[in-house]
């Protein structure tokens, strides 16, 4: 094997682990999320009130997760639901954080 060939072998080794490390990391801030949600989702019913998002920030935050300490600092939580809340019902389901989240 030349030179240039375990260059490029090296470098291809390097990238292919890079790209399954980005993947891990993102997983695990989905699961993250995830655990998050259920853990504000106090009634279980599957979305969040206002006052259920209002901790799911705040657990986001504490994981640093996204943008929730800027809107934990700013205490901007009604602002964010509003956001989210893209069809307008007043609560926050798991298709609204997702859109929110790409």
């Amino acid at each position: 094997m030349t030179t240039t060939q375990k260059t490029t072998a090296h470098l291809t080794a390097m990238w292919a682990a890079a790209l399954c490390l980005a993947g891990t990391a993102a997983m695990a801030q989905q699961e993250l999320y995830a655990d998050n949600f259920a853990a504000a989702d106090a009634d279980g019913s599957g979305w969040l009130t206002l006052a259920e998002f209002t901790t799911f920030i705040d657990l986001n935050a504490e994981d640093g997760l996204g943008r929730a300490s800027t809107i934990q600092q700013r205490a901007a939580y009604a602002t964010a639901f509003s956001r989210v809340d893209t069809n307008g019902n007043g609560t926050i389901e798991h298709q609204e954080l997702q859109a929110m989240q790409r």
